[in-house]
């Protein structure tokens, strides 16, 4: 729910105010101005840092750098890049270079292989030694309740090994997911949403595993390849920002302005790029940086204050508690959780697409605890296709999700 603008950021398009902002213990998420290209920072309240892509070559040394500066800023815990092309990883390498690599306290994380171009060669360089493959599934603690969650890399389990140019970059981008309390925020870089001869849908797998959330940063610059109907619809994100610059292709498309704007969100854009145009009322164009703010019940983005729990269906719930084991699976899974409302549990497997495959009738093992297995079959009793499927516990209250594979 968007309630209104605070004062002390009315009219904010520079750093200052948010020199000022990150010394209060806050989750904050930077969302640079690197024009036609992708750059997020991440500080979590305990100082945790986890920065995301820095734009095309020239970037880090003129935008991503000096705004590290200003925030005080002299050493990261985390870099990461989405993926390998230059308008996203131009700039990591003159941030390592320009903080040293001593100063990338954990790692450097991207989608592992290679890539064939000057600027992947410098930017494997540059990371060489805090360079690390991240995992899908895998969960990095930035401290004071932050997590950042691997929910997709390489393809999400749709595509098979080796993952280079064989296969369109975006298709393999890394998607994220932070939460903080409430609030969720999805960042993907360019990730593919159709299947034509030159890219795969993998956003409609991510779709799944995600769920509702409050702001989404939006796939590929607006391009019309991404942020497709099942994403968005899935995703309902309240707040969808647009990192664009002005281009040649068109970024961000009026279709998926309008897709976005369909499903009630309000839209940022860092500026006015070359394409669609956001509809009155629905959004604006910064034409700088954007300062995202988690505190309490409420997020603030750029001052515009909204309330947290208002809307949407959590992704999942900690109430309910699940064990998935062996998780990918061949013959059969199994899965443990715990019992909140065991005469109201229901537990139901989807294909991405969210076609209804099975139905698991829960048996009772030790105290407080159900116990399932899937043996990879239909309802019909059909064996189902190597691929990714989701599992949904819920009762009368709780609801979670959970990425199955089947190999």
């Amino acid at each position: 729910m968007r309630i209104g603008k605070i004062s002390l950021v009315v009219g904010f398009v520079g750093i200052g105010l948010m020199v000022a902002s990150s010394c209060q213990a806050d989750l904050e998420i930077h969302i640079l101005d690197v024009g036609q290209g992708d750059c997020t920072l991440i500080i979590s309240p305990t100082g945790g840092t986890f920065l995301f892509d820095a734009g095309w070559n020239g970037k880090g040394d003129g935008v991503v750098c000096p705004y590290l500066d200003d925030l005080g800023l002299t050493a990261l815990d985390y870099i990461g890049c989405s993926h390998y092309h230059a308008d996203h990883i131009g700039g990591i390498d003159e941030v390592i270079n320009y903080l040293g690599i001593d100063s990338i306290r954990v790692a450097v994380l991207d989608r592992g292989w290679s890539y064939t171009t000057a600027t992947y060669d410098d930017y494997a360089a540059a990371a060489a030694p805090k360079r690390q493959t991240i995992l899908d599934g895998q969960v990095i603690d930035l401290g004071g309740g932050v997590t950042v969650t691997c929910v997709a890399v390489n393809g999400n389990g749709q595509l098979s090994p080796p993952y280079d140019d064989t296969y369109n970059e975006n298709d393999l981008c890394v998607a994220l997911l932070v939460e903080y309390g409430e609030f969720d925020f999805f960042v993907a870089g360019d990730l593919s949403g159709v299947n034509s001869s030159y890219y795969h849908d993998i956003e409609t797998s991510v779709a799944a595993e995600v769920g509702d959330i409050e702001i989404y940063r939006v796939d590929h610059h607006g391009s019309a390849s991404n942020s497709n109907v099942n994403l968005v619809s899935t995703l309902q994100p309240e707040v969808s920002i647009i990192s664009v610059g002005d281009n040649s292709y068109g970024h961000p498309t009026q279709t998926v302005i309008d897709r976005l704007v369909a499903y009630g969100t309000y839209i940022y854009q860092t500026e006015l790029g070359s394409g669609g145009t956001i509809p009155s009322g629905h959004g604006e164009v910064v034409n700088g940086h954007i300062l995202i703010r988690v505190n309490g019940g409420q997020y603030v983005v750029n001052g515009d204050v909204y309330s947290l729990g208002s809307s949407g269906i959590a992704r999942s719930d900690d109430a309910l508690k699940l064990r998935i084991f062996p998780n990918p699976f061949e013959a059969c899974v199994h899965f443990e959780s715990n019992l909140r409302q065991p005469d109201a549990l229901e537990v139901a497997i989807y294909t991405v697409e969210g076609r209804l495959v099975q139905l698991i009738e829960p048996s009772t093992g030790r105290t407080g605890t159900a116990i399932m297995t899937w043996d990879g079959r239909t309802r019909g009793g059909g064996e189902v296709s190597p691929g990714i499927y989701i599992i949904r516990l819920s009762d009368d209250s709780h609801v979670i999700s959970r990425k199955i594979v089947k190999r």
